[in-house]
């Protein structure tokens, strides 16, 4: 997906409500405000959360369309899957029963809300409300809808909506994508999915479009996760590093670090960022605390950016040093530094980077 302005286009990075820390909560409230957008429908939202008696748990979104239908929303920030469909149709069945006096008590209790009250103003009437958004022929809950929402479809979903729809049951599978862009904006992109006898278009275990450094994580480390500049610094440390006997990598197969083990353990990792390359290193010795963080300072000439734990994981010792390709860092210096820490254990006998040379 592009973003554009004016003439320039800039190609914007998949990510996800996870890897943005957002709940499932954000998903709802996005989908609350901007149904048309998101669903491809205006729907009427006449409750969040709505308590299903003896259920023990809620309906996401409870809404009706412009023919008086009630329809059920059911959200997940990841993958349509497990009971998912179960659960919506536990809570269609619920609502399928519900008579005039019972949407309108719903649509009331909603309206002590905050989401009732913004959506729909304090004093709003059920019944002017419902009569200004229906068709002029609508029957209130004559039938009932459910949409699935999620940024992933297993195929088991898919074949149930399936069947559901061969049967005359109004079922959507809404999949969203999540994006940002260099200054870490959010775009939010959905479609909806008609499910045909074909069910090739839904996934079945893991995606490569939802864990795409699992497929290329050369490519996903270098030109998704950082810059050009920092992506150069770091195809330069990884090829140095890699030149280290006794260090084996590089592994390229996790989301925000490049590995290299010892003895199958991962003890230097580069965590990738857009702007910036953190080297951390795990399991030394450890004689002189200050004498090894002025000789990881003089890597990037910033002591501010180097830290030292000595009980990382209650045992572990770890130190870590932030590179930005503006550094100008001696990647040979680094490489030096890495093997005298890991591999020698020489290190606490050695002034500075540069002493290792000698």
């Amino acid at each position: 997906m592009l973003r554009i302005e004016g003439r320039e286009a800039s190609e914007l990075s998949p990510t996800s409500l996870s890897d943005q820390g957002l709940e499932e909560d954000d998903l709802r409230e996005w989908v609350i405000a901007n149904s048309a957008e998101i669903l491809g429908e205006d729907l009427l939202v006449i409750g969040r959360e709505v308590e299903v008696a003896n259920m023990g748990d809620g309906i996401d979104i409870l809404a009706v369309d412009r023919a008086g239908n009630l329809v059920v929303v059911e959200l997940k920030r990841g993958a349509l899957r497990g009971s998912v469909d179960f659960q919506s149709l536990k809570y269609v069945s619920y609502v399928s029963r519900w008579s005039y006096d019972d949407i309108k008590q719903q649509f009331e209790m909603f309206l002590q809300s905050e989401w009732g009250i913004d959506l729909h103003g304090e004093d709003a009437s059920f019944a002017e409300v419902i009569e200004e958004f229906c068709d002029d022929d609508y029957e209130l809950n004559a039938t009932q809808r459910i949409f699935l929402v999620g940024n992933m479809v297993r195929e088991r979903i898919g074949s149930v909506v399936l069947w559901l729809r061969e049967q005359d049951i109004d079922v959507s599978i809404v999949q969203f994508s999540l994006f940002k862009d260099d200054e870490e904006e959010l775009y939010l992109d959905s479609k909806t999915i008609v499910p045909t006898s074909d069910l090739e278009k839904f996934e079945t275990g893991e995606s490569p479009s939802d864990k795409p450094w699992k497929v290329n994580g050369k490519r996903w480390h270098l030109e998704e996760r950082m810059n050009e500049e920092t992506a150069a610094l770091v195809r330069q440390m990884v090829d140095r590093l890699a030149e280290i006997d006794g260090l084996a990598g590089p592994s390229w197969t996790q989301k925000i670090y490049i590995a290299f083990r010892i003895e199958g353990t991962n003890r230097a990792l580069l965590r990738t960022r857009a702007n910036s390359v953190q080297v951390d290193l795990r399991d030394f010795p450890i004689t002189d605390e200050e004498q090894l963080i002025d000789a990881a300072s003089e890597l990037v000439g910033d002591e501010e950016r180097v830290s030292l734990d000595t009980e990382f994981q209650d045992t572990r010792t770890r130190l870590q040093i932030k590179c930005m390709p503006d550094d100008e860092i001696d990647v040979d210096q680094l490489a030096d530094f890495v093997e005298s820490l890991l591999i020698d254990e020489s290190l606490s006998s050695a002034e500075s980077p540069a002493a290792l040379e000698n």
